[in-house]
């Protein structure tokens, strides 16, 4: 069999060479969807409170419908009830409805007062029992178990993780033996949304600044926090190039009573756009440090820990809104 397998190996290099536009021949078809394969990412979000993070989940998808990103699946750290549900609606829009969704379910350590949704609610006619729905009875589970399931399937020193939420989900991670091993070989870069100091959302609510230090101070790879985003306002043409059904637009006409074409502030799609497009877009800052509300700081190092912000707020404005807009493509 190895024999086979080498000069099946030959004649499809062979075959590349001479017509690459070939389309016919399936292991050749597999092997250029492979190479355009994006950056394998895992999302963190807690959508619930502010639609930023469906912009950002619609900016993952427009990433992949453009192979810059490859998403594997996606893990909710609120405990809204109608959470993975919405993760589900936004997904299956993009025809992507089996992706794993990984749910905060650790009962001894609950979350405090948490965030009620104010635009996916039934009362705000978001109606997201009725948006389409693949079957997800069996891809939702445990956050942990999702997270090693997912990793171990990656390649070493490949996954992207973009954490625009809190970091209870990624403390259970590392804090369980395996899953820290799995980070240490297989994570790239974790990239946070939240401020660099004395933040008062991401990094401290619900009672989970210990949590939320724990992952600062011993996160064993690379790990990147951005927090701007308030003055760039995105979503403002999704009521005008995109259908009626997509449950990006509705959240976004709901939010806050909004209605169509308002926009909304851009934390979230700042930090997925960064932990993909890097210093194209970004400047990278490995010197100087952060501090959480509870006096721990921690110090820049190239490499390890560090912060970046936008060259041009307006380049990446106008990106994110151009890759929130794009439509569905059949997969």
């Amino acid at each position: 069999m190895k024999i086979r397998r080498n000069i099946l190996g030959v004649l499809i290099l062979i075959a590349i060479l001479i017509c690459t536009s070939c389309q016919d021949n399936e292991i050749n078809s597999k092997t250029t969807v492979a190479k355009m394969k994006g950056v394998p990412v895992i999302y963190e979000t807690d959508m619930t409170l502010d639609v930023d993070d469906v912009g950002a989940l619609a900016v993952l998808h427009g990433l992949e419908i453009e192979n810059k990103v490859n998403l594997i699946g996606v893990c909710y750290n609120e405990v809204h009830p109608q959470g993975p549900d919405a993760i589900d609606a936004i997904n299956t829009y993009y025809n992507r409805g089996t992706l794993p969704i990984g749910i905060y379910n650790n009962y001894e350590n609950e979350l405090k007062d948490p965030d009620p949704s104010d635009y996916f609610s039934s009362e705000r006619n978001f109606d997201v029992d009725n948006m389409a729905h693949d079957p997800f009875d069996n891809i939702v589970a445990n956050a942990l178990a999702v997270y090693k399931y997912l990793l171990r399937k990656q390649e070493d020193n490949s996954v992207v993780i973009v954490s625009v939420g809190f970091l209870n989900n990624l403390y259970d991670l590392i804090k369980d033996p395996e899953g820290l091993e799995l980070v240490k070989k297989k994570v790239k870069l974790l990239a946070i949304m939240g401020g660099l100091h004395n933040d008062g959302f991401n990094l401290s609510r619900h009672n989970l600044i210990d949590q939320s230090q724990y992952v600062i101070e011993n996160w064993p790879g690379t790990l990147v926090t951005t927090h701007v985003g308030g003055d760039m306002i995105t979503g403002e043409t999704l009521t005008d190039k995109t259908p009626v059904h997509n449950p990006v637009r509705r959240s976004f006409e709901l939010e806050w009573h909004q209605g169509p074409n308002i926009g909304r502030s851009s934390w979230d799609e700042v930090t997925v756009l960064y932990a993909i497009y890097g210093t194209e877009y970004y400047n990278e800052e490995w010197t100087g440090g952060g501090s959480l509300r509870n006096g721990y700081k921690w110090s820049f190092k190239k490499g390890y820990r560090g912060y970046a912000a936008p060259k041009s707020d307006k380049v990446v404005e106008d990106e994110i809104e151009r890759l929130m807009t794009l439509l569905p493509v059949n997969k």
